[in-house]
């Protein structure tokens, strides 16, 4: 404890290391699995929207109204940087450990300079709400929630100074609140739950000119939240279970039922965050921030609302950025038991039980490839939530085992095709033959029947069809194997190569 203890004095006194460390740490954690899998990209959505959709919109355009719909921020970002000449691979590289140690800065500098904690104390959430295993799925692809709720917490901490603000700051403010909406539709909802809350308090409080002042600044980003997400791009509406005997969701989320849903959502809860939930518990009581608390209500009400064109699970992970806060306020009211036994006090057991338990999950959950998962994200055992918490971060749409396979087979269609042969994709490969073949040569099915879409490409009078998968018995999305209509022309290691006969099936 020595050492400890004079590291923390080191810090004390050197507190500009502080922010570097909340900066630099999660970082670090960030980049392993970008190590580890070589020159390719990690995260399904990465891979299988963010490619292709940048490609598209590169390359064939951009319609305005569509493009501002899909709260496009992080594609600003990231078009810009491939326009600059970086190549798109190497940008979803860059942009991941960044925007994870942004998030451990803004998380520290809320706890700072919103809620005066101390610097020291001001690091734990930092670490623990980017560190843990929950934070780093978030980071393997769900990007643009990421970004969404770095200026979530920049639009937090101005709130704690809108006392004593300035017209400037107030400007300053509704540009960040702006800035949510514009990088994720379910960040801005928590967004606009936290504001809503915080004026209905002022209200009771009677203060009357800080909720009109309030609105004023969150009047133009609640307006195009509402205007463009609500209305334009999302179909709002509630999934009916009394008048159907199975949800349209159900194939992926498992949900026959409300109470199916409620079920599932308290079992997800629990795996998440099972480890962390008798801190957070005690840390709630204790920590009287508004608005985590206000956060924390509204993801819980949301949850009770079937939903039917979202996964309740997104609300569910997002919880662990207030959960990290109240774990470590839970940690800091522990110092006020005075049991102490071997030097060791209640404090510091709690402590270490956080570091290791934070450490074995998510260094299990980086270094562990998916074929050998960690015990704890094996779906054989625990992880009943795979399609939400993936077995491992040592993938994309297909596991690093495959990576290779799959530029070798797309390379080896692109030296043999003709100029009429078509290329059929799951989503899982889309993004993939993006970055070896020309868009005219694939034609997505996205999760369909790879025979009903090559009937369908037949028809549009393509007679040279091919399909890339896996291997007889080696596939991924419930689809081990393919027709005996595709014949296996090519194969590299796990990924295959497959024509479509037609002299098969007739």
């Amino acid at each position: 404890m020595t050492d400890v203890s004079s590291l923390l004095a080191f810090t004390a006194k050197k507190r500009y290391l502080i922010p570097l460390l909340a900066f630099f740490l999660p970082l670090a954690v960030r980049i392993i699995p970008e190590v580890l899998v070589g020159p390719y990209i990690v995260g399904f959505d990465t891979m299988g929207f963010y490619v292709p959709n940048t490609l598209a919109w590169l390359h064939g355009g951009i319609e305005l109204w569509n493009y501002l719909a899909v709260a496009p921020l992080f594609y600003v970002l990231l078009m810009s940087l491939v326009t600059a000449g970086i190549p798109i691979i190497m940008a979803l590289k860059i942009l991941p450990p960044l925007l994870l140690g942004l998030l451990g800065l803004v998380i520290y500098y809320y706890a700072h300079k919103g809620l005066g904690w101390s610097p020291i104390k001001s690091l734990a959430p930092a670490l623990l709400g980017t560190i843990y295993f929950v934070a780093l799925r978030i980071s393997w692809d769900m990007l643009r929630s990421e970004l969404g709720v770095i200026f979530l917490f920049v639009v937090l901490t101005l709130l704690t100074q809108i006392k004593t603000g300035s017209w400037k700051q107030y400007f300053i403010l509704s540009l960040a609140m702006m800035a949510v909406v514009l990088s994720h539709q379910l960040v801005a909802v928590i967004l606009l739950a936290v504001v809503a809350f915080t004026v209905i308090r002022d209200l009771f409080q009677k203060k009357f000119h800080q909720s009109l002042v309030l609105i004023t600044v969150v009047f133009p980003a609640a307006v195009f939240a509402i205007v463009v997400h609500f209305f334009a791009v999302v179909p709002v509406g509630f999934q009916d279970y009394a008048t159907s005997g199975e949800s349209p969701l159900a194939n992926w989320l498992g949900f026959p039922s409300y109470s199916a849903m409620l079920l599932s959502e308290a079992g997800f809860l629990l795996f998440c965050f099972l480890p962390l939930l008798p801190l957070v518990v005690f840390g709630f009581k204790r920590l009287g921030d508004f608005q985590l608390r206000c956060w924390l209500i509204s993801s819980l009400i949301l949850l009770l609302i079937p939903l039917a064109f979202v996964s309740p699970y997104r609300w569910l992970l997002l919880l662990i950025y207030p959960f990290a806060f109240f774990a470590t306020e839970s940690v800091s009211r522990l110092k006020a038991i005075k049991w102490k036994r071997f030097k060791l006090t209640v404090q510091r057991i709690v402590i270490f039980y956080l570091i290791l338990s934070t450490c074995i999950l998510s260094f299990g959950y980086v270094f562990s490839p998916p074929e050998r998962p960690f015990i704890y994200f094996s779906p054989q055992y625990l992880n009943i939530y795979s399609y939400q918490i993936p077995t491992s971060m040592q993938q994309n749409t297909i596991s690093v085992a495959d990576f290779q396979g799959t530029i070798n087979a797309l390379q080896w269609f692109e030296e043999n095709k003709n100029a009429s042969d078509l290329l059929l994709t799951h989503t899982a490969f889309y993004g993939w033959a993006l970055l070896v073949l020309n868009d005219d040569e694939i034609r997505s099915y996205e999760f369909g029947d790879p025979v009903s879409a090559a009937s369908l490409v037949v028809q549009e009078g393509y007679t040279q069809v091919f399909l890339i998968w896996w291997i007889d018995g080696a596939g991924w999305y419930a689809q081990s194997s393919v027709s005996s209509v595709f014949q296996e022309v090519y194969k590299s290691e796990r990924i295959a190569i497959y024509f479509y006969d037609l002299e098969t099936i007739a």
